[in-house]
């Protein structure tokens, strides 16, 4: 799954869980042009779009108290 496929997977849910980006300890404030200037960075640094559409899955239920932090390191869910 390409990282403009995995944004639209995001982006069809009724109610998101919010998700942010960091790399390199820096957030990512635009993950989406991000990615599309760094081709390859997303399927290579961070966790698979599978296994990120899976913790989006599986933590969606708290989509109203935190938000799902992915790094190049894996997943940290954090109250916001």
């Amino acid at each position: 799954m390409s990282a403009a496929a995995f944004f639209d997977y995001c982006q069809s849910l009724d109610n998101p869980l919010v998700v942010e980006f960091y790399y390199r300890g820096d957030k990512i404030d635009d993950p989406g042009l991000y990615f599309d200037l760094h081709p390859g960075l997303f399927e290579e640094a961070f966790p698979s779009a599978q296994e990120t559409r899976t913790m989006i899955n599986k933590y969606i239920i708290y989509r109203k108290t935190h938000k799902l932090v992915i790094s190049e390191y894996g997943f940290n869910l954090v109250f916001r």
